[in-house]
């Protein structure tokens, strides 16, 4: 009877090492050797770091896997696989793993353990976006209150968003002074707005029913060159005409008209 093989029981490590023999005793039972510290993580020709694929896997394996037992701990045990490799994780592997938690209860939780693994660990402008993005996705009426404390914990630790994270908040609260507090962000954060932004702004507006704000909105992007989409225009008309602006109404015809003709000569 042949022996099973046990390759499956096998464990692979995350991070590799290399060593020489550098003295050995005349008898040979013993010896000496140096370990080469492992190269530097891999990185992009930009000089950010790429995620190690498998340590992401194994992460996104333990937390996600159902618990042996009521007394295990996720969390415990992705910290004890990671001490017992020596390894630490990025920002970006980090927020690999959140965009595979779709309970934002366990990415908020995983979000908080992240800087105990490490005292060099940072969350950075798209880890917060990657959870920003989750807790739009949630039903939970307590997701707007998770927004502001998140928001709230990039001000202390002195985070600078980018013109994503305003996309996505816009969209997110998308009225009163919690949109108030995302445009006011643009400015704190030193951005520009782009084509998408302007979009998003004015839907919200619109939604919110201020289509005067929003009629602002649209002037401010087309002086800035960008063009909004037939299903804004559509939905920006709509809001005046209900709104009995036809004054506005006529001078939005003519704006389309207008950017219509400029955009056809210069083509």
């Amino acid at each position: 009877m042949k022996t099973p093989h046990l390759f499956h029981l096998r464990r692979r490590f995350a991070t590799k090492y290399t060593a020489r023999i550098t003295s050995s005793a005349p008898t040979g039972r013993s010896l000496a050797a140096e370990v080469t510290p492992p190269p530097p993580l891999p990185s992009d020709p930009r000089g950010y770091l790429l995620p190690r694929r498998d340590l992401i896997c194994k992460a996104t394996q333990i937390l996600l896997s159902p618990p042996p037992s009521s007394f295990s701990d996720p969390f415990s045990d992705l910290s004890d696989y990671l001490q017992s490799l020596s390894l630490s994780l990025s920002p970006l592997e980090a927020s690999e793993i959140l965009k595979t938690l779709k309970n934002p209860s366990l990415a908020l939780k995983f979000f908080h353990f992240c800087p105990s693994l490490s005292s060099d660990f940072r969350h950075e402008s798209f880890t917060y976006n990657r959870l920003f993005l989750i807790l739009s996705k949630s039903t939970n009426p307590a997701r707007f209150d998770q927004a502001r404390d998140l928001l709230s914990h990039m001000h202390r630790h002195a985070v600078r968003g980018s013109i994503s994270t305003v996309n996505i908040l816009v969209g997110f609260f998308g009225s009163g002074e919690d949109l108030e507090r995302c445009v006011a962000l643009v400015k704190k954060w030193d951005l520009r707005l782009n084509a998408y932004t302007y979009k998003c702004l004015l839907q919200a507006y619109l939604r919110s029913r201020d289509s005067s704000t929003a009629f602002q909105v649209y002037l401010d992007m087309v002086r800035r060159g960008y063009k909004l989409d037939i299903f804004g225009y559509n939905m920006l008309l709509d809001a005046l005409a209900k709104d009995e602006k036809v004054s506005t109404c006529f001078l939005f015809s003519f704006l389309i008209n207008y950017s219509n003709t400029l955009l056809r000569d210069l083509n």
